[in-house]
């Protein structure tokens, strides 16, 4: 019985330590949505947040990923957009930016587009993260847009 017991609470610690293990092995996600971009664009602005995520300790975010259903566009003409609307990955003082590509409005799902940072190494202290939309040329729109931002903890 004392034997039992005792494989029962290894077991316990084994795994609790292999689950701490693994939440500081990378790459960990933060992911955001947006809508429709203009959602997030108040008239006037420098952009606008879409996710927060506040870190206790400084990461390093290692790449950034979209992939939109609607890329940009220019609402009404389907023109393209220059400049293009971007992601940005902010703590206020550091930024990383990924464009939203122009939708090619051609072959199968003429409208989706992706992008990707590749690999990046762009350190954040903790505190406050920010995925920010910054508007691209006027009338420029876009929907339907996952992001991902694949961190590691220093």
């Amino acid at each position: 019985m004392k034997f039992a017991g005792l494989l029962a609470v290894a077991l316990l610690t084994a795994t609790l330590s292999l689950n701490a293990q693994a939440q500081t092995a990378g790459p960990l996600l933060w992911t955001g949505y947006i809508d429709v971009l203009g959602n997030y664009l108040p008239i006037s602005s420098g952009g606008g947040t879409f996710s927060r995520f506040t870190p206790a300790v400084p990461v390093t975010v290692t790449r950034v990923q979209l992939q939109a259903a609607h890329g940009s566009y220019i609402y009404l003409t389907n023109g393209k957009c220059h400049p293009l609307p971007k992601i940005r990955v902010t703590d206020g003082a550091t930024n990383y930016d990924l464009a939203i590509p122009n939708a090619r409005f051609s072959g199968h799902y003429p409208t989706a587009v992706n992008a990707d940072s590749g690999p990046i190494s762009v350190r954040f202290l903790e505190g406050s993260l920010r995925l920010v939309v910054i508007p691209g040329e006027t009338g420029c729109d876009g929907s339907s847009i996952n992001v991902t931002v694949q961190y590691s903890v220093n």
